[in-house]
């Protein structure tokens, strides 16, 4: 029986968290031959605050269920990725997990691991062009028309808003998507304008250049919606090279919606440069995808798509300890198994 770790009462409160005595995960990932299920993660990144945290929760719950877990990560290198994928069919693994940086590209690899019998479960970032045994995510579009919402009720006809949009890898089917939940979200709002939209592969360093000449040649942009806070370290020093880096409350403040709402897009919001943050949560899809595994593991039935609520935050819940964020970073192990109904730990 593993040690029982103790909690402090903001991690127990987390969106209804407990953790048992006994930890419920004990021996779920363990077959009934004794040999543990290996799951293998393939996934663009870990540099993230959102990947790293899912990745790597991800491994703990399934460490804590018995099991072994690989992970392999491709920092966006398309061919790399497509190898991983190969090289983890050669370790028999029970299923995979993935998260690509190219939702087309990887198809014709989950399709080969699809057809030789392998659950293959996409979190987050789906695959286009073959299905995958189970899809695990926010609505994309949802994230997007959040922070849409915010800019409308944000702005009016005396007060019009020029939007600088900094998208993340266009080539992804989530960034796509999240571009088209805020564009359907204002659509037809007459006084809210994109004046320029800047793909930047996710690149934080690409984000802060396309601020500058976005700024050059646009200067009465007086709005910033961003598809990640992977991308808000550039954001935030391109806006202050501009002399835009103003607190709400203030004359000249850019309004600032973001997506993810990690670590650094709570802090933003406490510093009063974000307005608003879809919360893209990496633990409850953590959470649902290893009970989802264990259940077609178990050969129980499951679906092929699990989408999870959208939560806007602002500076009035920033500090609920719901948010995943609040929980203390890099500390995984502690981290609770998420009680949540979408879908409950299977009995075998």
């Amino acid at each position: 029986m593993k040690k029982v770790i103790t909690i402090s009462l903001a991690l127990a409160l987390f969106a209804g968290a407990v953790v048992a005595a006994d930890n419920p995960l004990s021996g779920k990932a363990v077959g009934e031959n004794g040999k543990p299920y290996l799951l293998g993660y393939v996934l663009n990144e870990t540099s993230s605050g959102w990947m790293s945290a899912n990745a790597n929760y991800t491994k703990s719950l399934w460490e804590r269920a018995g099991g072994v877990f690989r992970m392999f990560a491709s920092d966006y290198d398309l061919n790399k990725e497509i190898s991983m994928m190969n090289d983890l069919l050669q370790m028999d693994p029970s299923a995979i997990l993935v998260h690509p940086s190219d939702s087309f590209a990887i198809a014709p690899a989950v399709k080969a691991a699809v057809d030789a019998g392998y659950p293959v479960v996409a979190v987050d970032m789906g695959v286009e062009g073959t299905p995958v045994t189970s899809y695990v995510h926010h609505n994309q579009r949802d994230l997007g028309r959040v922070v849409g919402e915010y800019f409308i009720k944000a702005f009016s006809p005396s007060n019009p808003g020029r939007i600088l949009e900094i998208a993340g890898g266009l080539e992804q089917n989530g960034a796509q998507q999240r571009q088209e939940g805020f564009h359907k979200a204002i659509e037809g709002v007459d006084y809210l304008e994109i004046v320029q939209i800047i793909d930047t592969g996710w690149s934080s360093d690409v984000a802060f250049s396309g601020i500058q000449d976005a700024f050059q040649r646009n200067p009465g942009i007086n709005a910033l919606y961003t598809h990640s806070d992977f991308m808000m370290p550039g954001i935030i020093e391109g806006l202050r090279s501009q002399g835009k880096l103003i607190p709400a409350g203030q004359p000249g403040h850019i309004i600032l919606g973001s997506i993810d709402a990690d670590q650094r897009g709570l802090q933003n919001i406490r510093d009063g440069y974000i307005d608003v943050n879809a919360e893209n949560n990496p633990v409850l899809h953590g959470a649902v995808a290893v009970n989802v595994i264990l259940a077609k593991l178990y050969g129980q039935p499951i679906k092929t798509d699990y989408t999870l609520a959208v939560n806007a935050v602002t500076k009035d819940n920033v500090d609920a300890p719901e948010r995943w964020a609040n929980l203390p970073e890099g500390k995984y192990a502690e981290w609770p198994v998420l009680k949540q109904d979408i879908f409950p730990i299977p009995v075998r």
